[in-house]
């Protein structure tokens, strides 16, 4: 039986890609997954745009600057020096440090000093007072030293008396009542009467803490060599001693679990305290009340206590495994998109709605990567190494490695910013290898900006430039690709200036969504040897 031929015809096919969705490093790609990119935001999703520009604000000079924090105006320690708002305020060590802001104090560490923010004077958190001899009567001490004892003490605090030696009963702990010049005063029967000749010591001790943090007006810090949880008395991050039973008391825990605490920040109304595998975290209002609980979750990687930044009353931080999540329960992995990459040493800023993550890939290469929280986004911005964050208000402020500080421009465009955007591949799975002809774009392109589209095919050769556009606003591009068989083609765009690129729309949306969410497509044809066989016949 002779059976008719079949009628062929040949048309075109076209693919849309209609989302967006950011940085993806690992095996799970789809239509719109960026494979690399760099200076690229997503803060006019669904478009994808040029970073916002960053506009120096010092430039290093002198001893190289290693901190930044903010409290109304810039901190920063260049050197030796503590600036505030650029002026010298005081001596600290150099290096790199923590802050905590307690009441009207900036405490920094380790130098266990803090920044009076009421006159900008630098002062030690702790004090001592040593001398020659000493007269105790039941609630007094009375000295004959030159030091002037008001300089260093006040009454409320908690200090230790040692040295005693004709009455060692006397070698006390003891909350000062009182304090003039060559005398201090304690409660009623405190002491036993006695006359001291030897050397006395008078300190208000602060412990060696690993990490600082505030919450609820004290500074709370843990001890790895310790393993212990202190917490200032309130409002007063120059004492850690006083326990009188009262509301404001600071108060110190012991904590039994394996490994070495790694961090510790304050969420809501809790302290918590990580290590590498584990949670602490403390509720309540004040001590008494105080209750520790402990989880055996994904905790905060060794050297990433600066990645600790909380955005909506979502606490986000650097893992062992990734970049997580956390607002109570288990901890939601935010990065899957890195796959196996390794990242160190993470240093992070928020400025409200985005996270900015540098770190160390490798624990050799810097990057700096940016998440969208609103749009579960991650984008790479460049090989930018921060030391620090600061922010104030809406301004986001970054310390480099070399010491310069930029501020984050929440407005604007830097028309020089190189930048380029490489697409994950696109395979085909029907059966025969397809051809693709043409590549639409929407792209907003001004003045003075160009852009560059290049493809390759399987894979294999260089990239070959398909379209080359200058500046003119808002334009819809079609670009010719050479012809060649392939099943995987990949697109890589680059370019110089203002940017930006919208996803694409389904077909049969209304008019008024098409424009506002423009497309890009590729046009294909599908050719096999058994269908130009087929088409002689007819």
């Amino acid at each position: 039986m002779k059976l008719p031929n079949m009628r062929y015809t040949e048309g075109a096919a076209k693919r849309e890609v209609v989302a967006l969705r950011g940085l993806n490093y690992g095996d799970s790609l789809q239509d719109g997954d960026l494979v690399s990119c760099e200076n690229l935001s997503a803060r006019r999703y669904p478009y994808l745009s040029t970073r916002r520009p960053r506009a120096r604000q010092t430039a290093q000079s002198g001893p190289t600057t290693t901190a930044l924090t903010a409290w109304g105006k810039l901190v920063a320690v260049q050197g030796t020096e503590l600036t505030y708002d650029g002026k010298k305020v005081g001596e600290v060590t150099a290096g790199e440090k923590q802050f905590a802001v307690v009441n009207t104090k900036l405490v920094i560490w380790p130098d266990k000093v803090y920044l009076d923010l009421t006159n900008q004077s630098v002062k030690p958190l702790g004090a001592k007072a040593q001398g020659t001899g000493g007269s105790f009567t039941a609630n007094a001490l009375t000295v004959a030293w030159e030091t002037d004892l008001t300089t260093l003490f006040r009454a409320g605090d908690c200090v230790t008396i040692s040295g005693c030696t004709a009455e060692k009963g006397n070698n006390l702990d003891v909350v000062l009542t009182g304090v003039e010049a060559k005398k201090l005063t304690v409660a009623k029967n405190t002491f036993t009467a006695k006359e001291e000749t030897g050397t006395l010591t008078i300190e208000r001790k602060i412990p060696e803490l690993d990490y600082i943090c505030e919450s609820e007006n004290r500074l709370w810090g843990v001890s790895n060599a310790k393993q212990t949880i202190y917490a200032s008395a309130m409002g007063d991050p120059t004492n850690f001693f006083t326990y009188e039973g009262l509301a404001t008391d600071s108060y110190a825990l012991a904590v039994g679990s394996e490994g070495v605490f790694t961090g510790c920040c304050k969420l809501s109304s809790s302290v918590l305290f990580w290590k590498e595998t584990t949670l602490h975290k403390i509720l309540g209002g004040y001590p008494a009340e105080y209750s520790l609980y402990s989880y055996n979750i994904e905790g905060l990687q060794k050297g990433c206590h600066k990645s600790l930044q909380v955005i909506n009353e979502v606490l986000f931080y650097k893992g062992l495994h990734g970049v997580y999540a956390y607002s109570g329960g288990t901890p939601t992995l935010v990065s899957a998109c890195f796959g196996e990459r390794e990242f160190s040493a993470a240093v992070a800023g928020n400025d409200g709605d985005s996270y900015y993550l540098s770190v160390l890939e490798g624990g050799i290469k810097p990057v700096l990567f940016v998440y969208e929280t609103r749009q579960a986004m991650w984008l790479r911005e460049d090989e930018t190494r921060a030391r620090d964050f600061a922010r104030i208000g809406k301004d986001l402020y970054l310390l480099d490695e070399a010491g310069n500080t930029w501020r984050l421009e929440s407005s604007g465009e830097d028309k020089s910013l190189a930048w380029h955007a490489q697409f994950a591949p696109l395979y085909e799975t029907i059966e025969g290898r397809k051809r693709y002809s043409k590549l639409l774009l929407r792209v907003e392109l001004p003045a003075g900006s160009y852009l560059k589209a290049k493809v390759r095919w399987d894979g294999a050769g260089r990239w070959q430039t398909v379209g080359d556009l200058r500046g003119k606003e808002e334009t819809t591009a079609l670009l010719r690709i050479p012809p060649r068989r392939c099943d995987k083609l990949e697109l890589r765009l680059e370019g110089r200036g203002p940017f930006a690129l919208a996803a694409g729309v389904p077909a049969g949306q209304r008019r008024l969504r098409e424009r506002r969410g423009a497309r890009w497509q590729f046009c294909r044809r599908a050719w096999s040897r058994s269908t130009r066989r087929t088409r002689r016949r007819a």
